[in-house]
């Protein structure tokens, strides 16, 4: 050991882990140099309080907190335990393991999580499933933190965390399926433009300033040292066509997962930070993003959370007094993003807020008390917390809008919402009714479609035509910006209100 350095116990929920690490260094970067997973949505500015560390019996912020000398450390808020969503809508039951006839892999590389699956290709059977956190979320929770983290110097860093996760859960795919390194046969990848920049290693600054146009081309195929940097297999990877800078392979691959009719006119949202949005009926295809940040994923919350257990899912009202459930029925230690949403339209109907979402007095300065915490803290939701899930549900509701206005259509239009991710699996439809998050005539026609991205990649190695499909539907996607467009202001003005204030 060198004679400035000191050892770090660090407890988390899979045990105890030593490290050494350099007097005075800074905490996250020690769990960054050590792949230690723990939240920083903010990339380690000290902003979203999300790093949370306890060290000497004193919470603190691992942002902010020194190394000391043989110090002991325990990470507030565990994210191993993370639920990762691994199931789509018409997907087939896991087969037990056993030998795979025509293997190909279907990957999501997600913003904040990564799933990979074997197909067999001879039967359509998932013989094979792994997932893991994106390492790239210690470095900041959502694409533009990344951006400005890679612009900064940081490009190599995001391209190794992504990488080496990859490689490491692909191999264990395969070793699980006894296959060596001349298969699987091929490789399907999918994910938001970003995502795949930085799994390709390619500068990102054009996808975080105007005009938003990507500067490199992605090609359709690649090696797999391409890829993940690496010779261990010699399968080719497929990347699945995006349409644009913030509209994605992962939307396109959702929109083929989508179980849609020929002649249905449906929507498809992702409700992630990007906000992400297709609405197609027949030929005419429109796509948009939208700015939502990150409070339906927990994000930006005081005592937001991941989907872990523990985390407040849902939230309601029984004589006056507030109800919850958390994930795995374990003791509170947060709230994620559909309890957020339950929380907002609970405050609403109990009268806790007006419409315009400031909350009455005494609630105002101190918020309110959801739920007992796990250790006699008290979990609670605030002026603040309202604020964020108000920017949130307007950026959707008035991309919803636009969407309806240039395609010509009514929302009594549309057949069938698809709504993809962990949050349209959780969500109460009544509190998003209820707050003005989607509009009233829509209520009877959501269907959750769980991880459609990973769908939309399954389809294809089970049938390499469908590739042919996705850039087909890529290249017939028109975006609109709107950012440009001359009505989002205002729609999105309208729809800070909470309550469905057109009807």
């Amino acid at each position: 050991m060198r004679d400035d350095a000191t050892t770090v116990k660090i407890k988390t929920a899979r045990g105890e882990r030593e490290v050494e690490a350099a007097m005075g260094a800074n905490l996250l970067g020690v769990f960054r140099a050590n792949d230690i997973p723990i939240a920083a949505g903010c990339g380690g500015r000290g902003t979203c309080g999300k790093c949370g560390v306890i060290t000497g019996g004193v919470k603190k912020l691992a942002c902010e907190t020194k190394v000391e000398p043989d110090m002991r450390v325990e990470i507030e808020n565990e994210e191993n335990s993370f639920a990762i969503v691994t199931d789509y809508a018409g997907g087939a039951a896991a087969a037990p393991p056993g030998e795979c006839q025509r293997p190909r892999v279907a990957i999501d590389v997600g913003t904040t999580t990564v799933v990979l699956q074997l197909i067999d290709a001879s039967d359509g059977r998932v013989v094979g499933t792994r997932s893991f956190l994106n390492g790239q979320r210690i470095y900041g929770e959502d694409v533009v933190t990344r951006i400005k983290y890679a612009g900064e110097g940081g490009l190599d860093t995001l391209n190794r965390a992504i990488r080496g996760g990859l490689l490491s859960a692909f191999c264990a795919l395969c070793a699980d399926a006894g296959l060596d390194r001349g298969r699987p046969e091929y490789i399907c990848v999918a994910g938001n433009t970003t995502m795949m920049y930085l799994l390709l290693g390619h500068r990102c600054d054009s996808l975080g300033a105007y005009p938003f146009e990507p500067e490199f081309p992605i090609r359709e195929r690649y090696t797999f040292s391409d890829v993940f940097g690496s010779d261990a297999f010699s399968c080719p990877v497929y990347l699945v066509p995006w349409v644009s800078a913030y509209v994605g392979g992962d939307i396109t691959a959702g929109r083929l997962a989508c179980r849609a009719g020929p002649d249905e006119t449906a929507l498809l949202i992702d409700m992630g930070t990007n906000g992400e949005m297709m609405l197609w009926s027949g030929d005419n295809i429109r796509c948009c993003s939208t700015a939502a940040g990150p409070a339906f994923e927990g994000g930006g919350i005081e005592c937001g959370t991941g989907s872990i257990p523990g985390a407040i899912s849902k939230v309601g009202l029984a004589d006056g007094k507030f109800v919850c459930e958390t994930i795995g029925g374990a003791s509170p230690i947060g709230i994620c993003g559909s309890g957020a949403l339950d929380a907002s339209a609970c405050m609403l109907r109990g009268g806790y807020m007006d419409e315009s979402g400031r909350m009455n007095d005494p609630y105002f300065g101190d918020g309110v008390v959801i739920a007992e915490g796990a250790g006699g803290g008290k979990i609670i939701f605030t002026q603040k917390d309202i604020r964020e899930i108000q920017l949130a549900k307007s950026a959707i509701r008035a991309g919803v809008e636009i969407m309806l206005k240039v395609s010509e259509l009514s929302a009594d239009r549309i057949d069938t919402v698809y709504l993809a991710g962990g949050f349209g699996q959780k969500l109460c439809l009544e509190s998003a009714v209820e707050i003005g998050l989607i509009p009233e005539a829509l209520r009877e026609k959501i269907r959750a479609s769980g991880n459609s991205s990973l769908g939309g990649c399954v389809k294809i190695c089970r049938d390499m035509k469908m590739m042919d499909a996705a850039r087909a539907l890529a290249k017939k996607a028109r975006e609109i910006q709107l950012n440009t467009h001359p009505d989002f202001q205002d729609l999105f003005m309208e729809h800070m209100m909470f309550g469905q204030e057109d009807e």
